[in-house]
């Protein structure tokens, strides 16, 4: 999608003028996906990317490419609100996050900030300040979008845009992905830059990427890597990949989960470049056990964070649901140090057991739950939201960057495989997922690739 949207525009068959224009005509504000929308500024950037297309000379790879970015991440001449009232900056950005810089650089174009969970810290996807995204994969009933990159995954499932930049401490862009049917990618801690980025936790917030397929992460990514062509993924041996046995982020998941987990493992055998293996892993069951008994890190760096806003009339302000989970983290503090002074040796561990395989599971052991399910309660919400969390804060633990990827009809029901690598492997996770991702249905769905349809056919 997105590299033929990029080739477009080489051949002149559309332009970033005319995508632009029908991404802004074509948003709802009901939708709830943008906290705030550029249009002025999107157009503006849109006329000068046209007018480098016309004149044979695009700044880069992905240039005219409309994307999205989480609204925890700085893009100049917009405000960062964290998804909140209290932790809002006063004043506009005055200068692009690293991330946002490179993606310009290669002519991308933000159009806007994308909604998120109040701190980007749930799991869940909802927001009282800013309104609720709707999961785009809900039919009759409202369905979560899970979080906290809750408007950069639906923006990207519903053709909004087609490149959406989010942030993954326990989750963040893999579980939006997986209820929202796109491809979400975890990033390595130090794979890029976080200057300009709201921390929840810096030990393991990383910044990721949504797309709608797994060919469009590779290409976007290889443009940030400085090439122009995604890298084939059927080059290389096979990819191995290890189901775990005995442990529960394959054994505890939902029935219908589980059933369709073994149908799309059942089908991976089938490829020629795919080697299935399953096995214990016993580094999950081991580092699992120790933030249960502990807590985890991402509780301790939140309360350290923002544990400052309890205090005063700040607290009033806050949505409820982070106020409990600030309080709750309080007491982690003290109790945290094993699971930090154990987390090198642990993700030693995961290469160890992985042998040269990626992990491969369900990203979430359920399929979204709707809205009114998750929020009828305090108690619902925050037993949803430790559920919904349990296998990528693991994960993210462990160092793991990740893809999750929607095959067969996980795309429907809001399910992902997550392939994992070990830390710093990011590329390997890439490609397997460029073998997993089954696009069958999007080539049989209406042409989503036209951004913005229908407006965006405007030749301009």
């Amino acid at each position: 999608m997105i590299a033929s949207l990029v080739a477009r525009f080489a051949r002149g068959e559309d332009t970033p003028a005319g995508v632009v224009e029908g991404v802004l005509d074509g948003y709802r504000e009901e939708d709830r996906f943008f906290t705030h929308l550029a249009s002025d500024h999107a157009r503006e950037l849109a006329a000068t990317s046209t007018a480098r297309w016309r004149s044979g000379n695009p700044a880069g790879g992905l240039e005219g490419l409309p994307i999205a970015v989480k609204d925890c991440i700085d893009v100049a001449g917009m405000p960062t609100t964290n998804g909140s009232v209290v932790d809002a900056s006063p004043t506009a950005a005055s200068r692009d996050a690293d991330v946002v810089r490179a993606l310009r650089a290669r002519g991308a174009i933000p159009v806007g900030k994308t909604n998120l969970s109040e701190l980007a810290f749930s799991g869940v996807g909802t927001n009282p300040h800013h309104g609720t995204p709707v999961n785009p994969r809900s039919t009759h009933t409202p369905l979560v979008t899970g979080g906290s990159s809750s408007g950069s995954a639906a923006a990207v499932a519903s053709g909004q845009v087609p490149l959406a930049l989010g942030t993954d401490t326990s989750g963040s862009v893999r579980v939006p992905a997986a209820f929202c049917g796109v491809v979400g990618y975890k990033a390595s801690e130090r794979r890029f830059r976080r200057d300009g980025v709201r921390t929840l936790s810096p030990t393991l917030d990383t910044l990721g990427l949504l797309a709608p397929t797994a060919a469009d992460l590779a290409f976007v990514i290889a443009a940030l890597d400085g090439g122009r062509v995604a890298p084939d993924a059927g080059s290389g041996g096979p990819v191995r990949l290890v189901v775990p046995e005995g442990d529960e982020v394959v054994a505890d998941a939902d029935p219908q989960v589980a059933d369709w987990f073994d149908r799309a493992v059942r089908e991976l055998t089938e490829l020629d470049r795919v080697r299935i293996e399953r096995r214990p892993l016993p580094v999950l069951s081991e580092a699992q056990a120790l933030m249960d008994g502990f807590g985890t890190i991402v509780a301790a760096e939140a309360f350290a964070r923002y544990g400052r806003l309890l205090e005063g009339p700040a607290a009033a302000l806050l949505d409820p649901a982070v106020v409990r989970r600030l309080r709750g983290a309080s007491a982690v503090r003290e109790t945290v140090g094993p699971v930090r002074s154990r987390m090198g040796e642990l993700r030693e561990r995961v290469r160890v057991e992985l042998a040269g395989a990626l992990l491969l599971c369900p990203t979430v052991r359920h399929a979204p739950p709707p809205i009114a399910e998750v929020t009828a309660s305090d108690e619902a919400f925050d037993r949803w939201n430790a559920r919904i969390l349990r296998t990528t804060v693991l994960l993210s633990y462990l160092g793991m960057p990740g893809v999750s990827v929607p095959r067969g009809t996980g795309r429907q029901l809001g399910l992902g495989l997550l392939v994992s690598a070990p830390v710093g492997h990011d590329h390997a996770a890439v490609r397997a997922a460029q073998l997993l991702d089954d696009v069958r249905e999007l080539s049989e769905a209406p042409p989503r690739e036209q951004i913005g349809s229908p407006a965006h056919v405007r030749s301009s």
